[in-house]
């Protein structure tokens, strides 16, 4: 479950900016007016867990190089605190240095008390590719 996602220098989100969440089962909504990041926040966590965004799939090349703030020249990063249960608090993070291209970003998890590793070494990969935790607005709609 996740309790928070941490954005900085990604797509609307300038300065780092935090979205705190209920964790728990069930579906989460994130709304408000137009132009205030919920676009932002979502593919920034479904890049952070799944490595891509389907929104940007199969869209103009220039569609996906717009992913860093253009007024936020540091770091980009995205983060997320998720409460897995029996095991408790983790650190998902992805970070890319200002000039890095989006493929550079390499995702690390870390468990209180312990070093960070690969995202990748958790097996969450073929669950998350399956049931994919994110939809759209369209999505939704259709459902």
């Amino acid at each position: 479950y996740i309790s928070t996602l941490t954005i900085a220098g990604f797509r609307g989100v300038g300065p780092s900016t935090t979205l705190p969440l209920t964790p728990g089962p069930g579906l989460t909504l994130v709304v408000g007016r137009n132009g205030s990041g919920k676009s932002s926040f979502a593919e920034g966590l479904e890049l952070l867990l799944t490595g891509s965004n389907k929104r940007w799939e199969g869209r103009a090349k220039a569609w996906g190089q717009g992913w860093r703030n253009l007024h936020q020249p540091a770091a980009t990063t995205v983060a997320a605190e998720v409460i897995v249960d029996g095991k408790g608090p983790l650190t998902v993070q992805r970070t890319w240095p200002a000039d890095a291209a989006l493929e550079a970003g390499a995702t690390m998890a870390k468990a209180k008390g312990e070093a960070a590793r690969p995202l990748d070494t958790l097996g969450w990969a073929g669950a998350v590719a399956t049931f994919r935790p994110f939809l759209s607005y369209n999505e939704l709609g259709s459902m």
